[in-house]
C-alpha cells in the first residue's frame, strides 16, 4: 500500500469529489456538496426526502465536507483495524461469551469510511466478540451515510450491526436519546470534525464527548486545516480525559502519513470522572 493510494491532497477535482472511493475492499459514494447529493436523490425517486429543518436552526449546519472522503477518516479506519489497538481498546471487556456486543460510537461519519473499514477489518471479522456500530451525523447527511452502509452490506460480517441516527453535537435532548439506545459506548470515533474555527462548533463537539464517551474516544484529526481548533479541542477535554498523541508515521508503515499533517489522539476517560 502506498501512501498516494489513500491520500486525497493529489488528486483532480472528479477523483477526489465525485467518483467513487475505493479502498481496502469498500466502496462509497462521493458528492461534491449536499445540493448535488439532494438532487441526485430526487432525481432517482421522484421526490425530496431530506429535511434539514432541525440542522438549519443549528451553528454547526452540515457542511459540504460531510459528502466527500477525507483522509483522516481513512487514517482513523486503519488505525483502529490494527489488531494491537483493537485489543487494547477493548482489553478491559468481559469475556468473549458475555450476550453485550462491543458498541462503537462515530460522530460526523460523513460517508462512512471510517466506521466500514474496521467493520469489514480482519481483527471484527476473527473476533468473538459482537459489534454494535453506530454512525452518526446531521439530519441531513445520515441519509448519505446510510446509503454508503448499504451499497457495503455485503462486506460486513454476521457478527456486526451497524445503525444510523442523527445526531446534533451539544443537544442535549439528542445525546439523552442516544445514551437511551445504546448506553455509553465502549469506543467513540471521530475524524476530521476539527476543521472549523467557530468555537461553539468545537464547544459543542467538546460537550458531546464528555457526556457519550464511555471509556474511551479515539480521533484523527489533519494539522493543515486548523491546528488551533485541535488545540482548542483539547483544552476542553483534558480535566475530563488522559489525551495521548499517536504520531500519524506509527500508524501503518507504508502510509507515509505525515507528522506534521495529521495526528491521532486518544481520550482514556479518568476513573476520577467516571
Amino acid at each position: 500500500m502506498r501512501g498516494s493510494a489513500w491520500q486525497r491532497s493529489c488528486l483532480g477535482y472528479k477523483e477526489r469529489f465525485v467518483d467513487d472511493f475505493e479502498f481496502n475492499g469498500i466502496r462509497v459514494r462521493q458528492f461534491p456538496s449536499r445540493s448535488v447529493f439532494e438532487k441526485a436523490v430526487s432525481d432517482a425517486i421522484g421526490a425530496n426526502v431530506l429535511d434539514a429543518s432541525d440542522d438549519e436552526a443549528d451553528n454547526d449546519r452540515v457542511p459540504d465536507t460531510a459528502f466527500t472522503v477525507w483522509d483522516a477518516s481513512v487514517l482513523l479506519g486503519i488505525y483502529a483495524s490494527r489488531k494491537d489497538v483493537w485489543s487494547r481498546l477493548t482489553k478491559k471487556k468481559a469475556p468473549p461469551n458475555c450476550s453485550r456486543p462491543i458498541v462503537t460510537l462515530e460522530l460526523g461519519a460523513g460517508t462512512g469510511v471510517a466506521s466500514l473499514l474496521f467493520a469489514t477489518s480482519e481483527v471484527v471479522r476473527e473476533t468473538k466478540y459482537t459489534y454494535n456500530m453506530m454512525m452518526t451525523d446531521l439530519q441531513s447527511a445520515i441519509n448519505f451515510t446510510r446509503l454508503n452502509v448499504h451499497a457495503n452490506i455485503h462486506n460486513i460480517p454476521n457478527n456486526v450491526t451497524i445503525t444510523t441516527q442523527p445526531l446534533r453535537w451539544g443537544r442535549v435532548d439528542d445525546m439523552d436519546a442516544l445514551l437511551r439506545d445504546i448506553g455509553h459506548p465502549d469506543i467513540l470515533f471521530g475524524a476530521d470534525l476539527l476543521y472549523t474555527c467557530d468555537k461553539s462548533v468545537i464547544s459543542a463537539l467538546a460537550e458531546t464527548v464528555v457526556m457519550l464517551t464511555g471509556r474511551v474516544a479515539v480521533f484523527a484529526v489533519c494539522k493543515m486545516h486548523r491546528p488551533e481548533s485541535i488545540d482548542f479541542f483539547v483544552s476542553l477535554i483534558e480535566c475530563n480525559f488522559d489525551v495521548r498523541h499517536i504520531p500519524a508515521s506509527s500508524v501503518q508503515m507504508d502510509l507515509l502519513a505525515s507528522d506534521d499533517d495529521f495526528a491521532v489522539l486518544e481520550l482514556w476517560r479518568r476513573k476520577s470522572r467516571i
